[in-house]
């Protein structure tokens, strides 16, 4: 009898083990570091569940080099194209810069100068060499009108080196589960930068949390003044053109906030979250659109579609890939 029971025990810890690779299950860090760390308390998000729907996902082909849609209340894929394929994020680099700036306990009412290394290959901005901002307002030109000169001089301010804060940058990554990505400097400039739709969707939720992040991510505009003896007043916009539609009742619900980028390796990248219409968080990520309007068309459309599969059986297709 004793050699039953322990062969019962066996046989019920070795089915459990296998619902990890057969059940549709993605063990972010946890399929790395050995069944050991199973008994981990799991990070949210680490651990993601396909939903049967999602292998459907052909049926609305997209341009978008990769995307996913993640319904982050359930933990449950709702729509995949290449979700775990490492990419050029751009400026989706962002998030995890601000979420490191903001561990570093900054007080927001101090000031940083911008200088002229700042500005080396960053592009055109609004905001000029030797203008003077609080760090409140420039941590809000990083995140909305995803200014690099601007982040450049974030990450500065902290009174770490380059190299420190990018360690920090990875060790945070890894902290909060983001197997599959790696950062080289913090604006998204660099293209290696990298990571998978699928983090990316991770990362923004982990940003979003934080609630500053989340609401200024949120903000269609913002105004502020440089400090200092020739004070200059500016206006940004939010490069996310998801925040300036409306998603009328029953469709897919309203944009709370996200995050853009774009360089040439890249292509157009967008990362949102939703709220659906029964108070859902649902994440959407595409990643290699080949315009700026696609990004914004695509993640629409895979809300939608995703939205919409929840609720209702669709006849199946035949199979013709994605």
């Amino acid at each position: 009898m004793k050699k039953i029971l322990i062969l019962l025990v066996l046989i019920t810890l070795v089915l459990s083990i296998s619902r990890i690779t057969y059940d549709g299950w993605f063990w972010g860090i946890d399929r790395l570091e050995g069944l050991s760390s199973i008994w981990k308390p799991p990070l949210p998000l680490q651990t993601v569940r396909i939903n049967q729907k999602a292998y459907k996902s052909y049926e609305l082909p997209i341009k978008s080099e990769a995307a996913v849609v993640l319904d982050a209340n359930k933990g449950e894929i709702l729509f995949e194209k290449n979700m775990e394929k490492k990419l050029p994020i751009a400026s989706l680099t962002k998030l995890m810069t601000s979420l490191v700036f903001l561990e570093t306990n900054p007080n927001l009412n101090d000031t940083a100068t911008i200088i002229p290394a700042d500005a080396e290959g960053a592009g055109w901005s609004q905001l000029k060499i030797k203008e003077t901002f609080t760090l409140g307002d420039l941590l809000h030109a990083s995140l909305m009108s995803s200014n690099n000169r601007v982040t450049r001089t974030l990450a500065r301010s902290c009174g770490l080196t380059s190299d420190e804060f990018i360690d920090r940058m990875n060790q945070k990554a890894k902290k909060i589960g983001l197997v599959n990505t790696v950062f080289f400097e913090p604006t998204g400039l660099d293209t290696n930068n990298r990571s998978t739709a699928l983090d990316c969707a991770r990362l923004l939720y982990f940003a979003q949390k934080e609630s500053l992040i989340g609401s200024i991510m949120g903000k269609t505009t913002y105004q502020f003044s440089s400090l200092g003896k020739r004070k200059r007043m500016h206006q940004i916009r939010n490069t996310n053109k998801l925040l300036f539609t409306s998603w009328t009742p029953g469709s897919a619900g309203n944009v709370r906030c996200g995050k853009t980028g774009y360089n040439g390796a890249s292509g157009f990248c967008l990362s949102t979250l939703v709220e659906g219409r029964d108070g859902e968080e649902i994440i959407a990520v595409v990643l290699g659109a080949p315009s700026s309007g696609t990004r914004f068309k695509e993640i629409k459309s895979i809300v939608r579609w995703s939205i919409r599969e929840e609720k209702t059986e669709i006849p199946r297709k035949p199979h013709k890939g994605i």
